[in-house]
């Protein structure tokens, strides 16, 4: 797989990596600053996958969101 301009992959990978980033980058947040500590309330309930094997949670928070938001404006100036 390639990435250039236009593929659906690259546009997954900075939305996904934005997400993760932004969680990471909040959770670090609310712990220096006690008072950023509604970044990391959830704001959905765990969505999950149990494959006996494999075991997958997903729960979104204000952080989340924000770093897939610049992931998005980032795809769109690369």
């Amino acid at each position: 797989m390639t990435f250039e301009r236009g593929n659906f992959g690259f546009f997954l990978a900075f939305i996904i990596i934005g997400g993760i980033l932004g969680s990471a980058l909040g959770t670090l947040a609310s712990k220096a600053l006690p008072a950023l500590a509604f970044l990391k309330q959830n704001l959905t309930g765990a969505i999950g996958v149990n494959l006996e094997i494999l075991s997958f949670s997903l729960s979104l928070n204000l952080a989340a969101i924000i770093g897939i938001a610049l992931g998005f404006i980032l795809y769109r100036k690369v």
